[in-house]
């Protein structure tokens, strides 16, 4: 039976391992017996995983939660309940609800208990460590719209017709080259300082609000640019991906140093700790990088 084949994986250990446990971290143990219960409800829950690839993830996952709440600890920050509640929200609405919820985990493998226990408390205490990185510090924002065409002399003439009234939206909906912002009017919405390329992310932080560009030349053609909006909102406003972009190179130096500096020790047929992406690889995949 699979999940039997999955139990001899889990208790053959390499490395310096307590008896009961297929890893550990910084000394601490992973109970063999706990990934084992959530493997087997993975399995039973959804045959057509790979048992192996559950075990490493689910393993690599748990490393990655006792790692980073050993970096909450260094620096007295808690992961309050309030956290994990919105990033469970979070996650809900972006999977469609509870119903597509318990879906998605059965489909990726994540025991409910897993899930709770281990992956929300991992991202809220993401959230945390990046908050407290970011302090006071607000993130600022540009809104624009554009009108995309291929020459010159359609940009300025579309910059004539706005000057004599036309209306950008509908300008934007008959005329633009971007399909994607086309039928939104030309909106870009908020946006970060460099989210755009450099000729385009140069007009829109330099500009007033609510007047039409001179056209601005990119690789993707001519553009006529109107930005509308330019807001500031406080780290603690921000919703989870705002908050890690704000943190950014800060927060991956952080947790990548705790990654690589961690003493973690894993069962050698389950896989190998590879510091370098912070999962629990083959053993002829360690170095891959990621932090």
């Amino acid at each position: 039976m699979a999940v039997g084949a999955a139990a001899l994986v889990l208790t053959a250990c390499g490395g310096e391992l307590p008896r009961d446990a297929v890893a550990t971290v910084d000394g601490d143990p992973v109970a063999t017996a706990q990934l084992e219960d959530w493997v087997r409800a993975a399995v039973e829950g959804n045959p057509a995983l790979d048992e192996v690839a559950v075990q490493r993830e689910l393993l690599g996952r748990t490393i990655q939660n006792r790692i980073v709440t050993a970096v909450l600890a260094e620096r007295g920050l808690d992961v309050p309940a309030e956290a994990v509640a919105d990033v469970a929200a979070d996650v809900e609405e972006q999977v469609g609800g509870a119903e597509g919820l318990a879906e998605t985990l059965v489909e990726i493998g994540f025991p409910r208990s897993f899930y709770e226990d281990v992956f929300l408390a991992t991202e809220a205490a993401l959230d945390v460590l990046a908050l407290d990185l970011v302090g006071d510090a607000s993130l600022e924002t540009r809104t624009a719209r554009h009108i995309l065409v291929d020459t010159a002399e359609e940009a300025d003439e579309i910059v004539a017709l706005l000057a004599d009234g036309a209306d950008f939206a509908a300008l934007a909906a008959e005329r633009s080259t971007d399909p994607g912002s086309a039928a939104e009017g030309g909106l870009l919405g908020a946006r970060q300082a460099g989210a755009y390329v450099p000729e385009f992310d140069a007009a829109v932080w330099s500009a007033r609000l609510d007047v039409v560009l001179d056209p601005v030349e990119t690789q993707y053609g001519f553009h006529v640019i109107e930005v509308l909006a330019a807001d500031s909102t406080p780290a603690a406003d921000l919703s989870s991906p705002e908050l890690r972009r704000l943190a950014g190179a800060d927060l991956d130096a952080v947790v990548g140093e705790a990654v690589r500096a961690a003493d973690v020790v894993v069962a050698s047929r389950l896989g190998a700790w590879d510091p370098a992406s912070g999962l629990v690889v083959a053993p002829t995949t360690v170095g891959a990088d990621r932090w």
